[in-house]
């Protein structure tokens, strides 16, 4: 190997699947935290959630998914895969309606709690179920980091705009 020059390592399915869950879900509330406190319950779009809702909603599906890990790790098919898609929209509006009047950094330190949970409980799931393409736990935690990514996206894209 040349002098100065690091070996490459390749990366497996599951290091970059937990690198980018652990990435997006930091970047996500670094852009609600970056936010001026004074917009955070501004609409995003007309008749939109605003960073708040937003918060709130992710609040909600942050407990539906640690729940899904801790099944999964029990050995059972977690429930928030089999999530009816006809009931998202409902599920999104109770969510948001349900914690809309929480001040933002109650829901900061909700959402840090329920993430330091799944945390330890993501940490219990082997390399290998990651790296297995169909796997439960692989699925979840990539529906979760698209989650975050998707939101932190709008956030920062209406940060823009201050």
């Amino acid at each position: 190997m040349p002098f100065g020059r690091a070996k490459e390592h390749a990366y497996s399915d599951a290091e970059r699947i937990r690198y980018w869950w652990s990435a997006e879900r930091e970047r996500l509330v670094d852009a609600l935290e970056a936010l001026a406190p004074s917009r955070r319950r501004e609409p995003i779009a007309a008749g939109g959630w605003s960073p708040h809702d937003i918060l709130a909603h992710r609040v909600f599906w942050e407990a539906q998914e640690r729940e899904a890990f801790e099944q999964y790790l029990k050995g059972q098919t977690p429930g928030l895969l089999e999530f009816p898609v006809e009931r998202i929209e409902a599920a999104n509006s109770a969510a948001v309606e349900a914690l809309q009047e929480r001040e933002t950094a109650a829901l900061l330190r909700a959402l840090a709690r329920l993430r330091t949970s799944s945390e330890q409980l993501v940490a219990q799931i082997s390399d290998g179920d990651l790296d297995t393409t169909h796997n439960p736990a692989r699925i979840l935690l990539g529906v979760a980091l698209e989650h975050d990514r998707e939101h932190r996206g709008e956030i920062e894209n209406f940060r823009e705009g201050e």
